[in-house]
């Protein structure tokens, strides 16, 4: 039986791997345009650089993050996006290669 510690090696794993193959994890357009429109709101806006005065990210790329949060609370990681298609899309990657975790009563949820 596998234990659950190798079990979340091989996803971080195989994360990092697609990661470095240039796939992307992005949260969903909504989410991301939800979270330009409260930086644009913001105090700490920088529109000349499209920056954030507070933290320093280049906003473009901090919305695009999916675990990306604010640090002044305004928004959150999102997680919607992930749950219902990376999630899978990872979990079927890691079967392929290890298909012993692929028995019944194994519970990937």
């Amino acid at each position: 039986m596998m234990k659950q510690s190798q079990l979340i090696f091989h996803f971080i794993d195989e994360f990092f791997l697609e990661e470095a193959k240039g796939k992307q994890f992005p949260p969903s357009e909504e989410c991301q345009q939800q979270r330009w429109s409260i930086c644009e709101s913001c105090e700490y806006f920088d529109a000349e650089h499209k920056a954030c005065k507070y933290c320093h990210c280049y906003l473009p790329n901090k919305v695009n993050d999916q675990w990306g949060d604010c640090p002044l609370d305004k928004w959150i990681s999102n997680s919607d996006r992930w749950n219902e298609e990376y999630y899978d899309y990872l979990k079927q990657k890691i079967i392929s290669k290890y298909p012993e975790l692929d028995i019944d009563g194994n519970d990937w949820t």
